[in-house]
């Protein structure tokens, strides 16, 4: 089942561009190190800032988070990014077809502060290694993509 799992990869990267949490879903997903994982996450939050620095439309609202990649659509993946009013951002990689993906990023973006904030031993940016997180993360992106998404791509 799992090499059938539309979503690939979920990262959570810190307003300062810090990998705090990755989970693989899927074979499909690249097999990387930890030392890859923290560059990824990394050139993401440089690609990020740069995108939004970019941006011809700039938002009147001061309270709003500057607009960066949102989504980006390739032939073999697409990759979603929702950035919360706090600079943390939840990134997820998935099949070209998982159309789903916002309401997935909210998903989590809820059991995030749910399960990790409300931890009173979790310290704010740093790595997230919460046992419950985890399992709620499993469960909500098996649930939500079995029923959004009926016959990903083999």
């Amino acid at each position: 089942a799992e090499s059938r799992m539309p979503v690939y990869t979920l990262f959570v990267v810190n307003k300062a561009g810090g990998l705090i949490y990755m989970k693989n879903f899927s074979e499909k997903a690249r097999k990387v190190g930890s030392n890859e994982s923290l560059y990824m996450a990394s050139v993401f939050h440089g690609l990020f800032l740069n995108a939004s620095s970019l941006s011809p439309i700039k938002s009147t609202d001061v309270r709003a988070p500057p607009m960066g990649i949102e989504k980006i659509m390739t032939d073999s993946f697409r990759l979603e990014c929702l950035r919360t009013l706090t600079g943390i951002k939840f990134i997820i990689t998935a099949d070209p077809e998982a159309d789903y993906l916002k309401k997935l990023l909210s998903a989590v973006y809820v059991l995030y502060t749910d399960y990790v904030l409300k931890d009173p031993f979790y310290v704010v940016e740093m790595p997230i290694r919460l046992q419950s997180f985890d399992q709620k993360v499993v469960s909500c992106v098996t649930e939500i993509s079995a029923k959004e998404m009926k016959s990903p791509r083999r």
